[in-house]
């Protein structure tokens, strides 16, 4: 740890910086694409306006903790990958999944209408738990989150647009699969249904009980979930946040495939495209003033 902490409720440094994230107002636009991998971040942010463009550099942070922030403008428009934002927050989730169906091979992309949460329960492996009454319940499930209706139709017309060209062509990517649902587990393993016999997960069932509670699942992964849970829980009507999210399948669960290295080289960039070209098109509320922010062409900063 480098830097003096204030305040143990919301953690800041002496700069204003978020514990963790490393980053304030200002250094994060109101429209952000988060992803799970730093290489995946700096590729995409290649797709982003050059600083001859825009009058301003690209904005880069990487946090002690590891996270990554990028801020510059996608066509003109204030724009972060990876967050604390003044208005309305708009987020798109693009990471990788598992698929629960055999419509979404491995090299599909899965834009789900909401996700529900898959949660271990610790009480049920503990000799002594603290809820009895719930010890023969392995695993807990949550009820469904929205994702965000609007963002979600840009999103599932862009990826589709996105990706038209490359699946008339035969290359190995597609379909994109819409209307369903997200599985998110706690875990890769254990809540995702994945066995091994060197633990004691009691997830032998797991996967036929996500068929049965919730029987229109789609994918499943460890994040988009809980983005569509917390901007549920978002409750400054000044500060609202839009959530929606898609995958790439990686591992095909019911066919037991994994996607192949060329699969991904064709999708990340045709699909993280069409992510900035969703986010762009998102209506923002109450919109940060470029006064003092990262994006705010040099020639205008006092």
């Amino acid at each position: 740890m480098r830097e003096s902490i204030s305040n143990a409720n919301f953690p800041r440094d002496a700069e204003d910086r978020v514990y963790h994230i490393s980053v304030k107002t200002g250094d994060v636009a109101n429209r952000v694409l988060t992803v799970g991998d730093h290489v995946r971040a700096r590729r995409i942010a290649k797709l982003l306006d050059t600083e001859e463009e825009t009058g301003h550099p690209i904005f880069e942070k990487q946090s002690q903790r590891g996270f990554l922030t990028i801020t510059g403008r996608y066509k003109g428009i204030p724009v972060s990958i990876m967050a604390i934002v003044e208005g309305t927050l708009a987020i798109i989730r693009f990471g990788s999944c598992g698929s629960l169906t055999t419509s979404a091979p491995a090299g599909s992309v899965v834009v789900p209408r909401g996700g529900y949460c898959i949660r271990r329960n610790l009480d049920h492996f503990a000799e002594e738990p603290i809820y009895p009454q719930l010890k023969d319940i392995p695993y807990f499930f949550s009820g469904n989150f929205k994702a965000d209706e609007g963002m979600t139709e840009i999103l599932t017309q862009t990826v589709e647009d996105a990706l038209a060209p490359s699946i008339e062509q035969g290359e190995p990517v597609g379909p994109v699969l819409t209307g369903g649902l997200n599985a998110d587990g706690c875990s890769f393993y254990s809540s995702q249904g994945r066995q091994d016999s060197v633990f004691w997960d009691d997830n032998e069932e797991l996967v036929q009980e996500i068929n049965t509670k919730f029987p229109d699942t789609h994918s499943i992964e460890m994040e988009t979930s809980m983005l569509f849970h917390l901007a549920l829980c978002a409750r400054d009507p000044t500060k609202p946040i839009k959530a929606a999210g898609c995958m790439q399948v990686f591992a095909d669960r019911v066919g037991n495939s994994f996607i192949r290295p060329e699969q991904v080289a064709i999708l990340e960039p045709l699909v993280g495209k069409a992510c900035l070209d969703a986010l762009i098109k998102v209506t923002i509320e109450h919109e940060m003033d470029v006064t003092g922010t990262v994006w705010e062409p040099v020639s205008e900063r006092k």
